[in-house]
């Protein structure tokens, strides 16, 4: 009875420490799908036909372009041979995975200029890049000298010089837009418009969804990503897109793939235009491409090599030349919105706010210490035999030496102690395991087993037989107290340890216990006792 009833305080804590974590947020499924008017991606203006994609051939050329005293990034212009000029032109701004302009871009840009436009590729200054630090208005400071650099070049309409951004690039060109006055036209692909703190919980749920993962993981993505990450120094995740995007003033090309779960394909177009037609500005085309998050078929996965969807650059450079003509909101003989039919899976939420750990680092102290004490209990324990078996040596040479006090565990406390301390690690063990798995099936969208389904909700059984080792320890400790206090009551001597005796024993029970308990409150963080 009062190992049941210790379990069920034990157990109900902890539950009631998991929920105290849960943000009072969720990602939720997404409602307002849009509808296409076509699934003809084509874009014709009514001032008559464009210049076709192979109309030039294209000459390209090696430059660098200087962004700081004594610091230059190579590019690469490509040009139509023959155009006449002046001409309309397209800055490239890389996403969060190229940087070198030998890498990317290579069949886009060249298809544009084939069909009139002057390209520009620079390298993405990575010196002031990386994983942990990004700084979206110095970039923009960066691309600003390619941008001056491309409205200078000969052939070039300096007044119709334009932008093409890719996934993170958007971002930058937002900035680039809003700042500045002479950007002719913007298109922006992959777009995740609003900040990393909003798009990522919806695209990982969008992604744990798809390898149809437990829910008990889903529901773990807001706890993390509603997190403190300073930290780690990743305060870009919080960088304030939307307010660039009500300057959007220029016409707009925006183009999603329907296979990318990762960006809000659908609730992303409708801020754009919402924020643009609160600008003035109904001058913003929307296309849906049935491809991934670059454009590209043959995967859902961002790979090498894939091709790029067949219309897609023809659709660019009939947009494009289309601007260059003067065609306004009106003009255009195609729908605004057309393409393969998008269904976003679920919404960018409008807040992140923590729940009961409000930091990384609380976590990381939970999920790393923890372990950390058992081992160095275990270490003690070692350290205590090694030390208990050198005395016995002793003794054994020199009977008549003396005697150390009385070390050791009381009866039933040693076998307690090291259950819950191997089962703690075991039981952590196996979730960062399952954690770790579930992140590879993912990234590469295959979906789990159901072998490996069923897998969480036997982690979550193991889970529980925890807090029971731990009652079962606490509930040996008190009786075993209680009755040494009884006997010393009494005139009789108490019968051998109560508990422990001798400070390495002590040691490594107090750091069995406290390690112990911050795995399980790890364990509560990732839903092990929600109900």
């Amino acid at each position: 009875m009062v190992l049941a009833a210790t379990y069920i305080i034990i157990l109900v804590a902890f539950v009631q420490l998991g929920s105290a974590m849960n943000t009072n947020w969720q990602v939720e499924r997404y409602q307002d799908h849009i509808k296409v008017d076509t699934r003809k991606t084509a874009i014709a203006s009514t001032k008559g036909p464009t210049t076709p994609e192979g109309t030039y051939k294209v000459r390209e050329s090696q430059i660098q372009i200087e962004l700081a005293p004594g610091h230059a990034i190579d590019a690469i212009v490509r040009q139509p041979v023959g155009a006449p000029g002046p001409r309309p032109a397209c800055l490239f701004i890389h996403g969060a995975g190229t940087g070198k302009a030998s890498e990317v871009y290579g069949d886009l840009a060249s298809a544009m200029a084939s069909a009139g436009i002057t390209t520009l590729v620079p390298d993405k200054r990575m010196d002031t890049y990386s994983t942990l630090h990004r700084n979206y208005e110095a970039m923009s400071r960066d691309y600003d000298k390619s941008f001056e650099k491309l409205r200078s070049w000969p052939g070039v309409n300096p007044a119709m010089v334009g932008i093409y951004a890719e996934s993170e690039g958007t971002w930058i060109s937002s900035i680039m837009t809003a700042l500045r006055h002479d950007v002719a036209y913007t298109i922006l692909t992959s777009a995740p418009v609003y900040p990393g703190r909003q798009q990522m919980p919806m695209a990982a749920t969008s992604y744990l969804d798809l390898i149809k993962a437990p829910s008990g993981i889903k529901k773990v993505i807001p706890k993390l990503l509603g997190m403190d990450f300073s930290s780690l120094g990743l305060e870009y995740a919080d960088f304030a897109s939307l307010p660039y995007l009500d300057h959007i003033t220029q016409p707009t090309l925006v183009n999603y793939g329907t296979e990318d779960v990762s960006m809000p394909v659908e609730q992303g177009a409708r801020e754009i235009m919402r924020r643009a037609r609160d600008a003035g500005n109904r001058n913003v085309t929307v296309r849906y491409y049935p491809t991934n998050h670059q454009i590209r078929t043959g995967s859902r996965l961002a790979k090498d090599g894939l091709p790029l969807e067949s219309h897609y650059t023809h659709d660019l450079e009939d947009w494009i030349n289309g601007v260059a003509e003067g065609t306004g909101a009106d003009q255009w003989a195609t729908p605004m919105i057309a393409g393969s039919s998008p269904n976003q899976l679920f919404a960018a939420p409008q807040k992140t706010s923590p729940g009961l750990l409000r930091s990384l680092n609380t976590l990381l102290i939970l999920m790393v210490g923890g372990p950390v004490l058992l081992l160095l209990a275990l270490l003690s324990s070692c350290g205590t035999a090694l030390a208990a078996w050198v005395r016995k040596r002793k003794l054994q040479r020199n009977p008549e030496g003396t005697r150390a006090g009385t070390t050791g565990y009381g009866s039933g406390i040693a076998a307690r102690l090291c259950g819950l301390g191997l089962g703690s690690l075991v039981v952590m063990g196996l979730l960062v395991w399952y954690a770790l798995r579930v992140v590879r099936h993912a990234l590469t969208l295959e979906p789990l087993s159901s072998a490996a389904v069923a897998g969480w909700t036997g982690l979550r059984c193991l889970a529980l037989v925890l807090p029971l080792v731990l009652a079962s320890l606490i509930t040996r400790a008190v009786t075993r107290i209680s009755s040494h206090h009884q006997e010393e009551g009494t005139e009789v001597p108490p019968r051998g340890i109560h508990l422990a005796a001798g400070w390495g024993h002590w040691l490594t029970l107090v750091l069995t216990v406290i390690g112990s308990i911050m795995i399980l409150a790890t364990l509560a963080f990732w839903g092990l006792f929600s109900f």
